[in-house]
């Protein structure tokens, strides 16, 4: 059974070197929705494979993100160790600040672990006007 009474000194980690590509949305500013099934990333005290989906859902202003640099970032978490709830806010934060929409909600669902399955999300920006 993993010991978690250091849990709070517990190193966490973050992909870095990232570039993710964006294309201008001109006209089109559609409700965005990408989901990627294959997610995973590290508990940080037991380093067993924390794993979900993802979905980003997102209103473009001027910018949309292409899809094969999100795939190549979220990729990047495979071995970076993290809790679920921080990972959620990371990612929200990289992409708001990425793609400057007007809004933007992530939504992790985990795969059970311990019988619990948790979902964490995170919404940068308001919807209240979509």
């Amino acid at each position: 059974m993993t010991d978690y009474s250091k849990a709070s000194d517990a190193k966490v980690e973050i992909p870095e070197g990232i570039t993710l590509t964006t294309f201008p949305a001109r006209e089109h500013t559609p409700l965005v929705e990408l989901e990627y099934p294959e997610f995973q990333s590290l508990c940080p005290v037991s380093e067993r494979h924390d794993q979900g989906v993802v979905t980003i859902r997102y209103k473009p202003k001027e910018k949309i993100l292409e899809a094969k640099s999100l795939r190549d970032y979220l990729t990047m978490w495979r071995n970076k160790r993290n809790w679920q709830e921080y990972v959620t806010e990371e990612i929200a934060d990289l992409l708001y600040e990425t793609s400057e929409p007007e809004w933007l909600t992530v939504t992790i669902t985990w795969a059970a672990r311990g019988g619990i399955v948790a979902k964490t999300t995170s919404t940068r920006g308001s919807r209240a006007t979509s």
